[in-house]
């Protein structure tokens, strides 16, 4: 059968009775000779693998050498060596990088959780030195797999090499809208922010007020508490604002496990003698009754609360 390609060269199989193959010696995969538990590839898998190691070894840069890969990452995606040899043809052949990202996209399709391939897209996009479709190609991708991790990075690489962050924010809430617990959006959120205005005061007090709107809808939603942990870190963080802010989503939903969770990790951060009483008081009730399931987890929160309140009362 034929095959057309992303290259000018058609690939014919079996490429054994190929013309444009007869002067290629296959070269099997070595198992050692008692192999204990032999894979059974597929003929058509082992061929292309056998004429792929015997192109591998010749170095050999080809339009045909470029097609073969094509082949060997439909059988196999995640095959690192064929991406890492079709971008050596792609340079050596100086051949059409961008028609090379339609390649891409094509395999992406049925392969998006790949690492490969979106490092492949990188390297792709870097040479190219534009970014071309690529917030386009990165949403697309999300839409069918919202927290992809692979798509993740390379949108954010996209961002910082093209400087494109204006528009993101809005971007990131669109999926919100769709997700509120979308922790991968949640997470871009804090990366914009971080790479563009920083955290001052003003930025603060907007994210704050975002995040807890946020968590009026879903109060247990862990996303939003994390992304207040995030805050949390950050120099100027009102901590009086936020806890009265928690007070009110514990008035509405007094068995919040989550916001009970942020208070003691507050408390941890920020340790007065009563706010760390408080948070024993609710590790306690953490694990006796409102989150049994982690009760190991409150327990060593608890230790750490205890052990801060003695040397806060010690020093006192």
């Amino acid at each position: 059968r034929e095959k057309m390609s992303s290259t000018p060269f058609t690939l014919k199989f079996p490429l054994s009775t190929a013309p444009a193959w007869k002067d290629i010696e296959p070269v099997p995969q070595d198992d050692g000779q008692e192999p204990l538990v032999p894979i059974s590839y597929s003929p058509h898998f082992v061929e292309v693998m056998d004429y792929f190691r015997a192109i591998l070894r010749k170095k050999e840069y080809s339009e045909r050498a470029l097609a073969l890969t094509e082949e060997v990452i439909q059988v196999n995606p995640a095959n690192y060596t064929g991406w890492l040899f079709r971008r050596e043809c792609l340079m050596m052949l100086k051949s059409d990088l961008k028609k090379e990202l339609e390649f891409i996209s094509k395999v992406a399709k049925h392969s998006s959780k790949n690492y490969q391939l979106w490092h492949h897209r990188r390297v792709i996009v870097n040479e190219i030195g534009e970014c071309g479709e690529e917030l386009d190609a990165t949403a697309k991708a999300l839409l069918g797999d919202p927290k992809n991790y692979h798509v993740w990075a390379h949108r954010q690489w996209v961002l910082q090499k093209f400087s494109l962050f204006k528009g993101e924010i809005k971007y990131v809430e669109s999926l919100l809208r769709v997700d509120i617990r979308n922790n991968s959006a949640w997470n871009q959120r804090f990366f914009v922010v971080k790479n563009t205005s920083g955290f001052n005061k003003e930025i603060q007090n907007r994210e704050v007020k975002f995040t807890f709107e946020a968590l009026e809808k879903a109060p247990n939603n862990i996303s939003p508490w994390n992304y207040l942990r995030g805050l949390m870190a950050q120099n100027g963080f009102d901590v009086d604002a936020v806890k009265r802010l928690a007070a009110a989503i514990l008035k509405k939903d007094p068995k919040c496990a989550e916001c009970l969770s942020f208070l003691i990790d507050i408390a941890l951060r920020y340790p007065t003698i009563p706010s760390l009483r408080t948070a024993a008081k609710i590790c306690n009730d953490l694990k006796t009754n409102l989150c049994q399931i982690r009760e190991k987890y409150w327990e060593y929160q608890e230790q750490k609360v205890r052990s801060k309140l003695q040397a806060l009362q010690a020093s006192n």
